[in-house]
């Protein structure tokens, strides 16, 4: 079991490392589907007072199981090996290995094996080969509290993107670091580090910033 003496920090993937929101916007909006008389239409539109809120389903005005249905085929897509990295996260989360920081991903992707495949090639890709280890890749939307529990106790380092999880990391003893984004801003926590970019959790990491 690790400690907090080990080099190791645990991470999510999308709007952390990589910018799944940007490119599941994009693949939304091209989305072409066929009416009844074969006419090609876009289903989707993105509602300009709903662009703040973590929910998908409510950014594009459908249904829970709607936006699920999408997001686990998206998951499954040749996008999941094209998908650009979070701005600057390359440098300093190849800074933090070369100062021997492992990185745990917990993703909660899709259970599709070939698509976890991809994600773990591109992964790979942009931060290098030998950064990440021991990948958590949990089903669409899943639940990561039992990929948390995992590490109770150990107060490793935990970046998120979605309060319920940074949360959920301080159950299990773990040390959250909050990455801004809009739609998160509603939570305020004492015990609950919020950055900016990875430059950021390099200094809080370093012990630069308390």
């Amino acid at each position: 079991m690790p400690t907090s003496n080990n080099r190791i920090i645990l991470t999510d993937v999308d709007g952390v490392l990589l910018e799944w929101e940007h490119h599941f916007t994009k693949w939304m909006l091209q989305r072409t589907l066929f009416d009844e008389r074969g006419a090609r239409y876009h289903p989707y539109k993105l509602l300009a007072d709903k662009q703040n809120t973590y929910e998908m389903a409510e950014r594009f005005g459908i249904t829970v199981t709607e936006i699920r249905k999408e997001i686990r085929e998206f998951n499954r897509s040749a996008w999941m090996g094209t998908q650009r990295p979070m701005f600057e996260s390359q440098t300093w989360v190849k800074l933090l290995a070369a100062e021997g920081w492992t990185f745990i991903p917990i993703t909660s992707q899709t259970s599709d094996i070939p698509a976890q495949q991809l994600r773990k090639k591109r992964l790979g890709e942009l931060f290098g080969e030998h950064v990440f280890t021991n990948y958590h890749i949990l089903g669409t939307g899943a639940d990561k509290d039992s990929a948390l529990a995992e590490f109770h106790g150990t107060g490793l380092y935990w970046v998120e993107d979605k309060p319920k999880n940074a949360l959920a990391g301080l159950k299990y003893g773990l040390k959250p670091i909050l990455i801004d984004h809009p739609y998160n801003r509603d939570l305020n926590h004492p015990e609950i580090i919020r950055v900016n970019n990875w430059k950021q959790i390099h200094e809080v990491i370093s012990g630069r910033v308390k």
